[in-house]
């Protein structure tokens, strides 16, 4: 199973992030865009794993001291890996609360015996991969703001050359 741990977030905020997704869509020239549907907000990338007891076990941990918190969309941004762009929206927020879990579940995945993370933690929702496009600074960004009360473990498959996002496990506070 291909997995990752992410940040869930609401129908609504899901919409919010298409319509700067259509903005960026009509300013690029190329990309491969996300699915409405896939936005999150990526904790930890796992890989290939049939753990997932483990896995939910270290979930339990990263949030068995947390409380909700509040994250809001924030400004376009892109940065470039392998030569192809990766465009996204950055959050903003209770970002303590965001990392504190993000740390906590590293600790407890390394624990369980999973390799640490190499990627800084940078909290941002994807948009598009390479992606081809100037000047961003006339794309409109819905100001929304949503209460995080979960992380989830998906399961990332391929289904007809469309990536499609199953929920495996939920860990609420």
């Amino acid at each position: 199973m291909r997995l990752f741990i992410a940040v869930p977030l609401p129908k609504d905020v899901q919409r919010a992030v298409y319509t700067a997704e259509e903005g960026l869509r009509l300013a690029s020239t190329a990309g491969r865009f996300v699915p409405a549907g896939n936005f999150h907000i990526t904790l930890r990338f796992l890989g290939e794993s049939n753990r997932l007891a483990d896995i939910a076990a270290a979930m339990h941990e990263a949030v068995k001291d947390a409380r909700p918190f509040t994250l809001r969309l924030g400004a376009l941004g892109s940065f470039t890996h392998g030569g192809a762009r990766t465009s996204y929206l950055s959050v903003t927020g209770d970002l303590d609360e965001l990392f504190r879990i993000r740390e906590t579940l590293e600790a407890a995945l390394f624990e369980y015996g999973f390799a640490g993370g190499k990627v800084r933690f940078s909290p941002h929702i994807t948009l598009a991969r390479a992606v081809e496009h100037g000047d961003l600074s006339g794309i409109r960004v819905p100001n929304a703001a949503f209460s995080v009360r979960s992380i989830v473990l998906f399961e990332s498959t391929n289904e007809n050359g469309r990536m499609v996002y199953t929920p495996v496990h939920t860990e609420s506070f």
